[in-house]
Order: structure tokens, then C-alpha cells, then sequence
């Protein structure tokens, strides 16, 4: 064609491979291009031919499409002036003869050699030694005639070229920029496959649409133009792109109508999966699928009107042999016909298969629309069937399997008029909780609303698979941040499930686990512990009674259950008994290795960072993350998760740079494993935030905060408290930025947002108070700070207790407002306080005690109490250097803090020389990055007191304020650890501690 483009590499190897081709006295060479139909094949041989017809002293063109069509070909050289000069008889065999006795450099090509076997082929091969030989063929097989290093995969165009290909047939000008941008889509939409862009080219150059109309036109017709044959575009066989794969279906359908039953038998297979494969997703089809579809024990319906997949189950693929086993003999064979005619081709691994996506709209547009619902019905129900409940398969498989599974779903969608496949119980409820697992939760949720309300009218509401569909709507509901219907559908679980299965039955302890989850949800941590205890309590009844025992694994889980609900009161002491206890028991049952005693290690870390023992948290997370490299595979979730929860403790530790590497990784790992929009991977959006206000990369912090907040707005909608967690986020990032306007206003929407959906005095609800107060004190608005800071005193004095973290950090929140308002002394009563109740609660050595220690000493300095105020910064800068190192941003402070003081005492030396070793240890460590330097060391210019001030974000965004001369940074704290149980199989308690700023 004088349209042919592109395709350099491949003609420049041919053209090595033959240069030596004019030596009449070489080895003959052999070559073989392989590919799918409409790839270009045939377009390159004769492209190639034609720049090389200098080198070749004929070119023998044969159709090898068919015996046939070779003989023909054959019989036609025999006419040629040179064949009849030599008294040729006309027979294939003479041509043959002749062609082979020729001592000149000819080169033979067999084109669309897809049918014939390569021992069937080779009958055709010229005798002697002399010549070349080019073959293309859909079969990869080929290759046993011409050596695996001599052949060449043809695969679809470049992007460059294929957009120039399309211009070209299409009449258009090459160099216009807005054509260019039209056809660079409309290529993509074909794949780059040659042969549709070449007939989509021919169609528009028709007139029949322009360029800029062919899309609309394609997605509403798209049938019509790949199989219309007015426009078969520059194929040389004057085939559309759906006809080029039709002649092989054709095939495929002849060899099954064959007498031999080995040969009719693969045919057959092949065209079953050629019925399955369209309706899968086009990429990743695992043979597990089948293998697991084929063990699959019939299962029993609850009742008659609920239908079930396994009960029409089609099996003529999965036949098991005499030990019960599948014998996947027939299985390959189907394979290897559709391998052999490129209708699908191997994936990166073994027992992986992937269809090309044009050829697998083919494999659904040739059929008709009762064929395409029952071929979409057997691919779902072959789907459910590898689907286990009891969660044993692995997490790959899981994940290659919701692919299809949404993929199937949204094809019977099409098919149905939006209606979907008919019910079947037993997928229904598989699929809802894999889609749940997998973070489809909106997807999940249509199905299982879909199995609840056939369960009710079926089964009516008490049957235990009506309560059981009951619980995971809600875990569900809990998912999607609906906690209020959550808690109705939960305590209608526990009650029915109470009534009906007695308080002991481990259904009734899931349930009232699920229930204490959701009230930790909602802030109800006083009703979470009390369900936790009882949970507790009831399986460590007296011997004679028990049910599980002490070390059974759910009563370990429920220790787990109790060790989670004592984090989220604040009691980290008593979380760490139960943790620690958890991991012995779960090593010593369980051993080092299995999942749930990796789990425990992690929620042990994630408690030991609540309680500063941040070396202590990294030993475990380096542990949890090796164990599960090891164990998972390094793409498993928890391996993910792991890495994740190393980034938070190193932030916890300063060491931001490790911190960032580590988001950064699992945010691509998660982008590439579970999409742009999936939730986890909106989180590692998040976690990165964090660490980039940390590093001091405000501008790259605000960039990802707007991304997380519209995917949180666009998935989850305007009121899920995760997207109000992604307002306030970003307000803490304006905060940073100095944009205290615009925080101002997110804050206001938040506050009101949890005012009205979670209520006025939750945990959450107080935060975003908290919030706002930081933003007023940003604003110089002290007053309406004051009055805020003084609300949220007095709703965590009320409602956490005097001693709960929470409530001695809003107690600093507060001093520090007195402070701006220059009100020290009611400041200075109010910090000694905190540092009281964190020495005895939390230790001396511990980060927050310093701070507090710090805070005081920096009121001591407003007061004028220079010794005081000495003798607590050298405190401070001893235990720093001692526990964190001299290099740790905050030693850094302290050091800054003290020379301050000093300089305050008139200890002018003293105070420069500490004063230049922070400077120097800064620039060492971090550059400008973190530039400290507060007011009492040297004056500060405004600019200089808004990046000091900007550098801080603790757990509750910029709750706990201090003066500009003493400038306290904390880590963003980790997000409490996920309780969630399966209402249907035993919860899993993982610390997944990402760092979303509350």
C-alpha cells in the first residue's frame, strides 16, 4: 500500500537476516513474522520485498491460507516465460522442482500460513539448500521450521505511526495539529491495530463521517465498521478487521466437524472458551479459574426459590479425573487451537491468557443477543464457582478475579438493559463481599442489598442467612461511612442473633464485635468497651462451660478486639498488655510466620508509637514489613500496609526523606495494584501529604491534597467523613501556606459538617473545633480562639476524662491562646498541668512530656523566669540529644530554644555558640528546608515568623499552638486501626496506620 507506515524495526531486522542473501553458495534462510489477523503481517513482507528487490533475483508470492491455495499459486509459477522455458509439466511438485534447482538469490514468501501445520507446510519447501524463505502466520508454531531466533511477533504500532497511518488513508493533512489531536484518540480507541485504522481511515476518506465524528460514529456502530466490507481499507486480501478473524473462527468450526475425534475435540473446547473468554476482562484469564471451578462442590440452596451457581455449573471444560482431580487435557487443547490462530495470546506468566481487545469485542459482536446472554451467564457462573468462601485462595488470584468479575457484570449490564444477570444467591453474596474486600464497596453494596431483600422474602428475616446478609450490608454501610445505618442493621444482627443462636454462639460475638466497631465509628467508645469486655468475658467462662477456650484463635481475636478499643480511649497501656499477650500467644499457637501473628507485631507497633517508644515501633515494623516481603509477596495489601505503617514511624522519628521514599512506593504500588481511585490508594495520597508538609514541600502537599479531596468528593460524596477528613487535610495544607483565608473557610465547612451528620460532642466534631482555633489564632482573631479552644476543653474534660491525651493536648491548645492573648500567667497554670499528668501518665522520657516541658519553658520566658526557664530547656535538649540524636529536627529546637534563654540571661557566649551548632547540625541535615531560627535567638522579620509558625502539624492539624519563640513539631499521628469484622468469618485486626491529619 502507498499508505504503509512505521514498522522500521522489524523491516531493518529483516533486511540483516537476508543481507547476506546474494551468496548463492549459503545455507538457505528462513524467517517467520507471527502475529494476530490484521496485525500488518502481510503489508511488511511486501514493503520489505519491495526495498530489497535489488538483492532478490525473484520473488515468489504464495497464498498458504489453504493446501489449496498453494497448489494454485504453485501451478501459476509454472506459467511464468522462465518455468515454461524449462519444460515445466505444470504440477505443483514440477514448480517445485524447478524453483528449488534455481542457483540465483530468489526469495519465496508463504503469507498467511494459519491453517497448514508446519509439518504440512514444509511439503511445500523447494528442494536444495539454496533461496530464502519469509512465512507469516497467525500460528506461533511456525517457528519449529525456521528456529525460535529467526521469528519475530508482529504486535500493534507505534502511537506515532499509527496516527500517520490514519491521516494518510483517511486524505487528510499529515501536519495539521487539531487532526493530529483526533486521530491520536481515535487510535487509541482501535488499539493501534493496522488493519482498523487503515479501514477507519478508508471510511472517513469515504465521507460518510469526519474525523472529528468517527468516535461517536464507532461507539454507537461498532460492529458495522469493523465488519463493513465496503471499506476494507489497504488489506490485500480485501478483508474488514472482523472478517480476518471470522475466516479462523470458520476454521476452528470445520476442524470440529471432523472425523477425528482428537481433532474434533479441541475444536470443540476452543470454541467453548471462545464463548467464556469475551465475557472475562480481556487481560489476566487464569487457568486457576478453571482449575478452581472444577473442584467446586455442589452446594445446597437454602430453599428451592434461591437459585444457585454451582447447580448449572457447565463442566464440559472441567471433567475430573480418576483421583479428583481436574484433568485440564481437553482445557489446553482448546487453548492451543485458539493460540495457533492468535486469537489469544500467552501473558507474563505461566498459565496466564489475554485476548487482544478488538478480538474480544469480536468474540461478543459475532454472536447474537440470546447467544451473548447465555455465553455472559456460563463465564459468571464458571467465575463464582472459583470463588471460595472461606477466603483461603490467594490474594492474586482474588485480585485477577474481580477483574473479571466487574468486567462480567458490566457486559450483562449491556446485554440485559441495565437489568444484570438473574439472581443467584450463592454469587451474589461471593461477589458482594469480594467487591467489599477489594475496596468496590458502592458496587458491593448494590448486591448485597439486592441478596438481603430476596433472603427476607424467601427465607424471612430470622433465617440465618438473612441475618448473616444482614451484617455484611452493614459492614458494608460501615465502609462507605454510613455508620448510622450501619448501627440499626447491627443491632437488629445481635438481637436476632442473640434471640436465635443464644448469647455464646461464636455468630452472636461476631456480631457484637461488628457492633463495637461501628460504635467506635460513631465516638461511642464507652458502649464499644463495654461490648468488648463482654465479648471477652463470655469466652473465658469457667472450664465446664467454655467454648472456645483462652487460646482458641477467636478469643485471642477478641483480646485483639479489646487491645483496639483501649487505643481509641486513649488507654495505651492497657492496649499494650493485651498486644503484647496477643503476639505471644499468636507465636507460640500460630508460629513467627503465619498472617495473624504479623498482624498482632503491627498493632504492638502501632500502640508503641501512641506510647513514644517510636525505637521500639521500628524494630517491629521493620520486622512485620520483612516477614510479609517474605511470606505475602511484595504486591500482597499487608506488605503494602507495612511499608506504609515504617513510613509513619519514621515520620514519628523525623526521618522524613526514608518516609517519603516509602509513601511514594506505596503509593505507585497501590495506583498500578488497585487503581487511581481506590481508597487505600487515596490514602497513600494522603500519607504522602503528610510527609511532604513535613519535609516543607507545601506546594506539593496543597497539589495532592486537592487531588485526594475531589477523588474523595467524586467516589464518596460531598458528606463521607472521609472526604470531610480530606477538607480538613487541606486546610492544614493552606495553613502551612499561609492561605489562612481559604483554611478558614474549609474549616468553618467542616465543623459544620460534623456538627450535623456525627453531632456536637464527637471526638471528630471537637477536632475540627480545635481546628478552627488554630486557624482564628493564624488570623489574629485570639478571641474567637479562646472561646473555641475553651469549648473543646470542656467536651474532652467531659467526655474523654482530665488525663486523656487528647484532652492535655487541647489543654496546651489553650495555653498557647492565652499566651497570644498575653494572659501567661493563666497560660503558665495550665501548662503546669499538662506537664504534671504527662510525667505521670506517660513517663519523663516521653515526646510528649518534652513538649509539654518545653511549652512551659517558653511561657517561664514570657514571665520573665529565666532560671525556670533554663533549667527545664536543658532538660529538654539532654533528653533529645540522648533519645532522638543531635541531628533530629527537634533537638535542633531545643538547642535554638535554650540559646534563647541564655541569650534572655545575658549569657551572650554561651547562647551564640549553641545558637551557631544548631545552624550548623540544620544545614547539615536539612538545608533551608528547615529553617527554625526563632525570635529569641535573632529578630524575626514577619516572613521569617510565618514559616517558623507554618512548620508544625500535630495529630489534630495546628491544635496545639505555641508562641513564635518556641516552635514544637509533631508527628501527624496514625490513623486508629481498622476492626472491621467479617459478620460471616472471624475479624482481622491490622494497625493500618496511615497519617490522615484529623
Amino acid at each position: 500500500s502507498n499508505r504503509f507506515t512505521g514498522r522500521t524495526e522489524i523491516i531493518a531486522k529483516l533486511k540483516r537476516h537476508f543481507s547476506n542473501a546474494n551468496n548463492s553458495a549459503q545455507k538457505r534462510k528462513f524467517f517467520l513474522l507471527h502475529g494476530m489477523g490484521g496485525i500488518g503481517k502481510t503489508q511488511i513482507c511486501l514493503k520489505f520485498t519491495e526495498e530489497m528487490s535489488d538483492c532478490f533475483s525473484s520473488v515468489f508470492w504464495i497464498d498458504a491460507s489453504s493446501a489449496g491455495t498453494i497448489t494454485q499459486g504453485l501451478k501459476g509459477i509454472c506459467n511464468l516465460p522462465e518455468a515454461q522455458s524449462s519444460g515445466l509439466d505444470g504440477s505443483p511438485e514440477s514448480a517445485l522442482h524447478w524453483i528449488g534447482l534455481l542457483k540465483e538469490n530468489y526469495i519465496m514468501v508463504f503469507d498467511n500460513a494459519d491453517v497448514l501445520s508446519p509439518a504440512e507446510l514444509e511439503a511445500y519447501l523447494p528442494p536444495g539448500r539454496g533461496g530464502n524463505i519469509l512465512i507469516t502466520s497467525r500460528n506461533s508454531t511456525m517457528r519449529n521450521l525456521t528456529s525460535p531466533e529467526n521469528s519475530l511477533e508482529v504486535t500493534d504500532m507505534e502511537e506515532k505511526d499509527a496516527i500517520e497511518l490514519l491521516l494518510k488513508a483517511s486524505c487528510l493533512d499529515l501536519y495539521s495539529m487539531e487532526f493530529q489531536t483526533k486521530a491520536s484518540k481515535i487510535v487509541k480507541e482501535l488499539f493501534c491495530l493496522p488493519l482498523a485504522i487503515d479501514q477507519a481511515g478508508a471510511y472517513i476518506a469515504s465521507g460518510a463521517t469526519t474525523i472529528g465524528e468517527y468516535l461517536a460514529k464507532y461507539s454507537d456502530h461498532q460492529k458495522t465498521l469493523l465488519s463493513h466490507s465496503e471499506f476494507t481499507g489497504a488489506s490485500k486480501y480485501n478483508r474488514s478487521v472482523y472478517e480476518t478473524w471470522e475466516l479462523s473462527y470458520k476454521e476452528i468450526q470445520k476442524r470440529a466437524e471432523s472425523n477425528d475425534p482428537h481433532r474434533a475435540n479441541a475444536a470443540n473446547s476452543a470454541m467453548l472458551l471462545l464463548n467464556l473468554f469475551p465475557f472475562f476482562h480481556h487481560q489476566g484469564i487464569t487457568e486457576e479459574i478453571f482449575s478452581y471451578a472444577a473442584l467446586q462442590e455442589d452446594e445446597e440452596s437454602s430453599s428451592p426459590a434461591l437459585p444457585i451457581a454451582s447447580s448449572i455449573l457447565d463442566r464440559r471444560l472441567l471433567p475430573l479425573n480418576n483421583t479428583g482431580a481436574w484433568d485440564n487435557f481437553v482445557f489446553r487443547e482448546g487453548l492451543r487451537i485458539l493460540l495457533s490462530f492468535s486469537l489469544i495470546k500467552k501473558g507474563p506468566s505461566d498459565g496466564m491468557y489475554e485476548m487482544h481487545p478488538l478480538v474480544h469485542a469480536w468474540g461478543r459482536d459475532r454472536m447474537t443477543l440470546n447467544e451473548r446472554e447465555i455465553c455472559c451467564l456460563m463465564a459468571y457462573v464458571t467465575l463464582s464457582c472459583s470463588l471460595r468462601w472461606d477466603k483461603s485462595q490467594p490474594y492474586r488470584f482474588q485480585r485477577v478475579l474481580v477483574t473479571h468479575i466487574r468486567a462480567n457484570i458490566e457486559y450483562s449490564r449491556q446485554e440485559s438493559n441495565q437489568k444484570g444477570i438473574s439472581y443467584l444467591d450463592d454469587s451474589y453474596a461471593k461477589f458482594g463481599d469480594l467487591l467489599q474486600q477489594q475496596g468496590y464497596t458502592k458496587e458491593a453494596e448494590i448486591l448485597q442489598i439486592k441478596v438481603l431483600d430476596t433472603r427476607n422474602r424467601i427465607l424471612g428475616v430470622e433465617h440465618p442467612d438473612a441475618i448473616g446478609a444482614m451484617a455484611s450490608l452493614a459492614s458494608i454501610n460501615r465502609k462507605l461511612g454510613k455508620y448510622t445505618e450501619a448501627e440499626k442493621l447491627e443491632i437488629k444482627v445481635l438481637d436476632a442473633s442473640s434471640r436465635i443462636l443464644e448469647v455464646e454462639h461464636p455468630h452472636t460475638i461476631y456480631a457484637m464485635a461488628n457492633l463495637a466497631a461501628t460504635y467506635q465509628n460513631l465516638g461511642k467508645y464507652t458502649e464499644a468497651e463495654k461490648l468488648d469486655i463482654q465479648k471477652l468475658n463470655i469466652k473465658v467462662l469457667d472450664a465446664s462451660n467454655r467454648i472456645l477456650g483462652v487460646e482458641h484463635p477467636d478469643t485471642i481475636d477478641a483480646m485483639a478486639s479489646l487491645a483496639v478499643t483501649y487505643y481509641e480511649l486513649g488507654k495505651h497501656t492497657e492496649a499494650e498488655k493485651l498486644d503484647i499477650q496477643v503476639l505471644d500467644a499468636r507465636n507460640r499457637i500460630l508460629g513467627v510466620d503465619h498472617p495473624d501473628t504479623i498482624h498482632a507485631m503491627a498493632n504492638l507497633a502501632a500502640t508503641y508509637r501512641n506510647l513514644g517508644k517510636y525505637t521500639e515501633a521500628e524494630k517491629l515494623d521493620i520486622q512485620v514489613l520483612d516477614a510479609s516481603n517474605r511470606i505475602l509477596g511484595v504486591e500482597h495489601p499487608d506488605t503494602i500496609t507495612a511499608m506504609a505503617n515504617l513510613a509513619a514511624t519514621y515520620r514519628y522519628l523525623g526521618i522524613y526523606t526514608q518516609a517519603e521514599k516509602l509513601d511514594i512506593q506505596v503509593l505507585d504500588a497501590r495506583n498500578s495494584i488497585l487503581g487511581v481511585d481506590h481508597p487505600e490508594t487515596i490514602t497513600a495520597m494522603e500519607n504522602l501529604t503528610a510527609t511532604y508538609r513535613y519535609l516543607g514541600k507545601y506546594t506539593e502537599a496543597e497539589k495532592l491534597s486537592i487531588k485526594v479531596l475531589d477523588a474523595r468528593n467524586r467516589i464518596l460524596g460531598v458528606e463521607h467523613p472521609d472526604t470531610i477528613n480530606a477538607m480538613a487535610n487541606l486546610a492544614t495544607t493552606y495553613r502551612n501556606l499561609g492561605k489562612y483565608t481559604q483554611a478558614e473557610k474549609l474549616d468553618i465547612q467542616v465543623l459544620g459538617a460534623r456538627n450535623r451528620i456525627l453531632g456536637v460532642d464527637h471526638p471528630e466534631t471537637i477536632n475540627a473545633m480545635a481546628n478552627l482555633a488554630a486557624t482564628y489564632c493564624y488570623l489574629g482573631k485570639y478571641k474567637e480562639a479562646e472561646t473555641l479552644d475553651i469549648q473543646v476543653l470542656d467536651a474532652r474534660n467531659r467526655i474523654l476524662g482530665v488525663e486523656h491525651p487528647d484532652t492535655l493536648l487541647t489543654m496546651g491548645n489553650l495555653a498557647s491562646t492565652y499566651k497570644k492573648l498575653g494572659k501567661y500567667t493563666e497560660a503558665e497554670k495550665l501548662e503546669i498541668q499538662v506537664l504534671d499528668a504527662r510525667n505521670r501518665i506517660l513517663g519523663v522520657e516521653h515526646p510528649d512530656t518534652i513538649t509539654a516541658m518545653a511549652n512551659l519553658a517558653a511561657t517561664y520566658r514570657n514571665l520573665g523566669k529565666y532560671t525556670e526557664a533554663e533549667k527545664l530547656d536543658i532538660q529538654v535538649l539532654d533528653t533529645r540529644n540522648r533519645i532522638l540524636g543531635v541531628e533530629h529536627p527537634h533537638t535542633i529546637l531545643a538547642m535554638e530554644n535554650l540559646a534563647a534563654t541564655l541569650r534572655s540571661l545575658g549569657k551572650y557566649t554561651e547562647a551564640e555558640k549553641l545558637f551557631i551548632q544548631a545552624q550548623e547540625v540544620q544545614s547539615r541535615v536539612a538545608g533551608a528546608e528547615f529553617h527554625y531560627t526563632t525570635a529569641a535567638i535573632a529578630p524575626v522579620h514577619k516572613a521569617q515568623e510565618t514559616q517558623v509558625l507554618n512548620v508544625r502539624s500535630t495529630a489534630f492539624g495546628e491544635e496545639n499552638l505555641h508562641s513564635t519563640q518556641v516552635v514544637l513539631n509533631y508527628p501527624v499521628q496514625a490513623v486508629l486501626p481498622d476492626i472491621t469484622t467479617n459478620p460471616q468469618k472471624k475479624g482481622m485486626y491490622f494497625a493500618n496506620c496511615c497519617s490522615n491529619t484529623l
